[in-house]
């Protein structure tokens, strides 16, 4: 078979005349893959003057469309991460056979968003969707684009990749559609930086796996398992918020209470806790008034404003007084700058308890201790 000779001024691209002859006279692969690799190493370095580089990237395009895969198998290789090579010489590459686009697509900076997408919509088989999901930066679109594929081993690619960015949103539709799929959610749950209310997601969602499982293995009662599950639940979630902005306490209650989670339990357990503005912020939501207003019902003085705002958020009326005097606790101790402390806050309710009859007092304390 002939290919197209490269007639060269003599060493314009530092060839020798033994490069020459074997351009001229051979038709392996072999002759134009030496040629290719010295022309292309010499273009990365920038050796070449304008005249020279318009030489070689003529001699570019024409092994674009050389007969062996081999020869442009090696143009890729060797261009992968040339930022200066001409843009028609990439696209080209990028959509040529998966051994020869792979390197382009995952390493070279010259593809553009648009490209990557179009490269994504018009992929037949997975290897070029996981080069993209391996790129060194993946922009938000290109993630998008990625997990709309809904392949979840392309998607587990893509969440290990500490360099894509990842929106709040698409954590939410990953997990909405792919959370029985173990390797996905593993890839979430170990993701760093998390915004709170989907690790509290992963959180819920791991728990009723293990419920489950524990359940059917042991054959425990489904209400014990449940309910250890859940203490469980509401305490790696109220973990999450410790030094939390404000807005990300309120984020993850406005979620809590959106999934019918934000129950008196965790409510009282962030009490417990000490996590005083998501209790303030559990009370704001239940009743439909700002937290600001729940604030100043919360540490009235007169005591008439937690009453009435507790009996709005429709809390249980046999845990009232010992929530009150937990809150006054708590209240004070922050106040005065003092750290939570789960066995300080079990001498304080049994010294300030002392000669009262408060019911479920005993509840409230071995609640502190097992969320300690």
């Amino acid at each position: 078979m002939q290919h197209p000779s490269i007639n060269l001024p003599h060493n314009a691209l530092e060839l020798d005349a033994h490069d020459v002859e074997r351009l001229l006279t051979e038709e392996t692969p072999d002759v134009r893959i030496d040629v290719l690799k010295k022309i292309a190493e010499s273009h990365n370095k920038k050796k070449y003057s304008q005249n020279e580089l318009q030489l070689a990237e003529q001699v570019f395009r024409l092994l674009v469309k050389d007969t062996e895969i081999s020869v442009r198998e090696t143009l890729a290789m060797m261009l992968k991460d040339n930022p200066n090579i001409p843009r028609d010489i990439i696209i080209a590459l990028a959509r040529d056979a998966d051994s020869v686009a792979l390197p382009i697509i995952e390493y070279s900076t010259l593809l553009t968003d648009n490209d990557l997408i179009a490269l994504i919509h018009s992929a037949k088989h997975a290897n070029k969707l996981s080069a993209i999901a391996r790129r060194k930066h993946v922009s938000e679109p290109i993630s998008i684009a990625l997990v709309e594929t809904r392949n979840s081993t392309i998607i587990s690619q893509l969440l290990k990749n500490l360099g894509a960015l990842i929106p709040e949103s698409l954590y939410q539709n990953i997990i909405r559609d792919h959370s029985k799929i173990k390797d996905v959610m593993d890839a979430v749950a170990e993701r760093p930086g998390l915004p709170v209310t989907i690790v509290e997601k992963v959180i819920s969602l791991v728990s009723d796996t293990l419920a489950d499982r524990l359940r059917n293995h042991y054959n425990i009662s489904a209400t014990a398992i449940a309910h250890e599950a859940e203490k469980t639940r509401e305490v790696a979630t109220l973990k999450l918020i410790d030094g939390q902005h404000t807005h990300e306490v309120e984020k993850l209650v406005d979620q809590l209470q959106a999934f019918g989670r934000l129950t008196p339990s965790i409510i009282l357990t962030s009490l417990c806790r000490g996590n005083l503005y998501f209790f303030e912020t559990s009370l704001a939501r239940l009743s439909n008034i700002p937290v600001r207003n729940a604030q100043l019902l919360i540490h009235d003085k007169g005591g008439l404003g937690f009453k009435a705002l507790y009996g709005k958020a429709a809390l249980p009326d046999k845990f009232f007084g010992a929530c009150k005097l937990l809150l006054s606790i708590v209240a004070d101790m922050q106040r005065t700058g003092q750290k939570i402390d789960s066995n300080l806050l079990v001498q304080n309710l049994i010294s300030q308890s002392s000669g009262k009859n408060i019911d479920n007092l005993s509840y409230i304390i071995a609640l502190i201790r097992q969320t300690a």
